[in-house]
This record gives C-alpha cells, sequence and structure tokens, in this order.
C-alpha cells in the first residue's frame, strides 16, 4: 500500500494541512520541519506533484510581466515577491519585454502567460492600454497592475508623487540659479508624470526647465547640445541610471561634480553610494513592495477581497551625498 500525505501527517503527529505546507514551501517551525522531515525518510515517501495539481486544479504558477529585468528595482522586486510566494507554494513565470514601447508585444506576452495556465498575472509596464485591459479582463484569472494606477484591476506602486515632491523640497533648499530636470517618459504615468509633478509641486518657489528623456542613459546623451546651452547649476535625472548619460556630458566638457554642477536622481542604484558615484538620491521602498504585491495575489486567488486597495505607507526617503554639496570654486 502507497504512503500517502494523510499517512504523513498522522505519523508526525501534525496536521494535513502543515504537511502540506512543508512540501509546498510554506512557513512551518523548524521543530515541526525536523518531525515531518524524519517520517519522509522513514518512509521513503515522495509526493506526486503533477496529481497535487491536478487535483487542485492550480499550477501555482504566477505568471509576471516587467519591462526590464536588469534593473537594481525589478530585481528586489522580484525576489521579495518570490520569497513571499514561496511561503504558499507558489512561482514565478517571468517575461520581459526590454523597454519596449511597442503594446503589441505586450499584449503577445500576456497572451504566452495565458498559455502557461498561469494561476495569476502581474503586469507591469510603463503603460497600460484599453486593449490589454480588455485582453486582461477576458482571461478570468487575477490579474494585479504593478507600477501604475489602474481603475479596472487592483493594482500595487511606489509612490512616485512623494518621491519627486521629497526631490523638489530638497532642491529648493540649494537656491539653484539655473535647475534642470531630465524626466522619463511622460507618456509613463507613474515614473515619468507623477515623479516630475512632485518635484515642480515641491520645488515651486524655483523654475526649472524640463526635458524629457527616455529610460536610458543614451537618451540623455541625445539632449546633449539642449543641456550644454540650458547651463544648468544643478540636474536632476527621474532615475540615477538616466545620470551615467549625463556624467558622459560632464566628462566631456570637462567639469566634475558637484564643483561645477550638483546632480540627483531617483532609485539609489548600487552605483549611487557612497563607495561609487556618492549620488544624493530618492530611496524607494522596494522590498515592502514586492511582499505587499505576492500578499495581494495569494488573497485575490483565496477571493479575498480585502486587500483590493493598496493602502500602503511605503518608505520614501531622500538620502543626501556628496553630489549636491557646495561648491568649494
Amino acid at each position: 500500500m502507497s504512503i500517502t500525505i494523510s499517512d504523513i501527517a498522522k505519523l508526525s503527529g501534525v496536521a494535513k494541512s502543515t504537511v502540506s505546507r512543508y512540501f509546498n514551501g510554506g512557513s512551518i517551525s523548524d521543530k515541526t520541519k525536523k518531525k515531518i522531515e524524519k517520517v519522509v525518510q522513514e518512509t521513503d515517501f515522495h509526493p506526486n506533484t503533477i496529481a497535487s495539481r491536478l487535483k487542485s486544479k492550480k499550477n501555482y504558477l504566477i505568471g509576471v510581466i516587467v519591462d526590464e529585468l536588469s534593473t537594481r528595482s525589478v530585481g528586489i522586486l522580484i525576489d521579495s515577491m518570490q520569497q513571499e510566494l514561496n511561503k504558499h507554494g507558489y512561482q514565478l513565470f517571468i517575461l520581459s519585454n526590454r523597454e519596449t514601447e511597442n503594446q503589441e508585444d505586450k499584449t503577445r506576452s500576456l497572451q504566452l502567460l495565458a498559455d502557461q495556465n498561469v494561476d495569476a498575472i502581474v503586469f507591469g509596464s510603463s503603460q497600460v492600454t484599453r486593449e490589454q485591459i480588455q485582453f486582461l479582463t477576458n482571461l478570468k484569472i487575477p490579474v494585479l497592475i504593478l507600477g501604475q494606477k489602474n481603475s479596472v484591476f487592483p493594482y500595487r506602486k511606489i509612490d512616485d508623487y512623494k518621491g519627486g515632491y521629497l526631490m523638489g523640497q530638497y532642491i529648493s533648499t540649494l537656491k539653484p540659479q539655473r535647475p534642470l530636470f531630465l524626466s522619463m517618459p511622460l507618456y509613463d504615468l507613474a515614473a515619468g508624470t507623477e515623479r516630475l509633478n512632485g518635484f515642480v509641486e515641491g520645488a515651486a518657489s524655483i523654475k526649472s526647465k524640463v526635458i524629457e528623456c527616455g529610460y536610458n542613459p543614451e537618451s540623455v546623451y541625445q539632449h546633449k547640445e539642449e543641456i550644454i546651452s540650458y547651463k544648468p547649476d544643478v540636474v536632476v535625472c527621474a532615475s540615477d541610471y538616466l545620470i551615467l548619460g549625463l556624467l558622459h556630458i560632464i566628462k566631456e566638457l570637462d567639469l566634475s561634480f558637484p564643483a561645477d554642477i550638483r546632480i540627483a536622481g531617483f532609485g539609489n542604484y548600487d552605483f549611487s553610494n557612497k563607495y561609487a558615484l556618492d549620488l544624493t538620491s530618492i530611496d524607494f521602498d522596494y522590498p515592502t513592495l514586492g511582499i505587499n504585491t505576492a500578499r495581494a495575489v495569494i488573497n485575490m486567488l483565496a477571493e479575498n477581497e480585502k486587500d483590493m486597495l493598496d493602502e500602503n505607507d511605503y518608505n520614501t526617503r531622500l538620502i543626501e551625498r556628496n553630489s549636491t554639496a557646495n561648491s568649494t570654486k
């Protein structure tokens, strides 16, 4: 007679649900885990994962689409999501569109996730079209929008406006004469528009020039002539990543920061710390965002609507570093 999970539970002196959590990577005490492990080893038990999933009608897969996997923010977000989902036996199936602006490509990616029979979809995108909303609505599985506000589906996002506002307030204290804000694409309502609007409100006492760039350093360098002609004394980039393009321009002009120009950004990248570029930057709470995104998906799968709205106040802080220090010249 074959051993079942129920047998393992009886021999271990625990509930069947506890044994299920053990095999699905869920949270149980070390003492209980050792008891179950001992019985599993003694009985040489191997759970039939496929049969279990067929019976539960779940694949324990959460589909995720993001624009870019290589950024610090997405890396932290995905890692914290996976750790939280592991507690419930779920794995991530991740697709990246690498910053493509072709919305049809993203819709095809959504179809690919649906073809994998994922249990839910987390859709992270710089913009969400009406066609994509319609497609997701027709899937009849839980959907969560990541990074953008949405009136149709639950969403999770950092407070881009607050980050921009904190930066604007700070830049005002520097009393710049010719401040410049290099934004990300304004069709991105979060990192683009909200971040810029927050900055403008926070820096209401000064008048700043705005140049709309893309998502990469090259997009900043393409505006080299416009940046040079403005002769800014302070430049804020909507992402620390964009600062790399600005630094290339500064180097070509044989200038330095903060002596000739003060700079700041958003994202607190690894290269932003005091051991590297020493950049003043807005730090967003991506670990908590990842955890709350995972928990929201679990609640949706359990048809628990209490967690539909994102009421979390994510920690958003400005880290002041040497890049905005007063010039010694």
